[in-house]
């Protein structure tokens, strides 16, 4: 009987899994609307902090202090330096919606888990933001060392050894493809773990 019980109970979380995959791509789905929108009026103000935090974090590894970011258009931030005459133009520049678009499935992810109430998913989903601006930060970090290394003809090659140039080469494009992409999957499942695995039980649906 005991055995009986076990293999019934196995069933119904291997059932309630099976039922769940479904749900999350529909719910995932429909969340990706307001998930949008809420993007699409953030980023202008998100892509001024981040282009604010990247310039303060590339300045604190400096000595002296010359890197300038500043926004170009809505979309882009452009690099400066202030041991550069303005008349040689920009170091270079680059797209920063780019970095922070994966906010879309990140959002669609968390909010749209079944059987979990809302005030958790929100929870849940903030955290997982905070962390994910950590992220960005970095990753515009590495544009600007891997423009600086890489970018800049015969004055990168003055200025950044061999080993340098394919340090931040590799960490950029390590950090700007896989890793950005593979992030709000990665934390979904640090959030949701137990729950993907049936080991705890479900809470009300918000």
């Amino acid at each position: 009987m005991a055995r009986s019980g076990a293999n019934e109970g196995s069933q119904s979380r291997e059932s309630a899994r099976d039922r769940m995959a479904p749900q999350l791509l529909r719910r995932t789905l429909l969340w990706f609307v307001p998930a949008i929108a809420v993007w699409w009026l953030i980023t202008p103000y998100y892509n001024l902090f981040l282009i604010g935090g990247t310039e303060t974090l590339v300045r604190a590894t400096e000595d002296p202090s010359v890197t300038r970011l500043a926004p170009k258009t809505t979309h882009y931030a452009v690099i400066t330096r202030t041991d550069r005459p303005t008349s040689e133009g920009a170091m270079g520049s680059f797209r920063v919606t780019d970095i922070h678009f994966p906010f879309l499935l990140l959002w669609a992810l968390f909010l749209g888990v079944p059987g979990v109430a809302l005030r958790t998913r929100l929870e849940a989903v903030g955290w997982a933001s905070l962390l994910s601006i950590f992220f960005h930060l970095f990753d515009a970090f590495l544009w600007v060392k891997f423009t600086y290394a890489t970018q800049l003809g015969a004055w990168s090659a003055e200025n950044y050894s061999s080993f340098q140039q394919n340090f931040w080469g590799l960490s950029k494009h390590v950090a700007d493809l896989p890793v950005k992409f593979g992030l709000p999957l990665a934390l979904w499942v640090a959030f949701f773990y137990r729950r993907l695995t049936g080991d705890s039980a479900s809470q009300a649906d918000g």
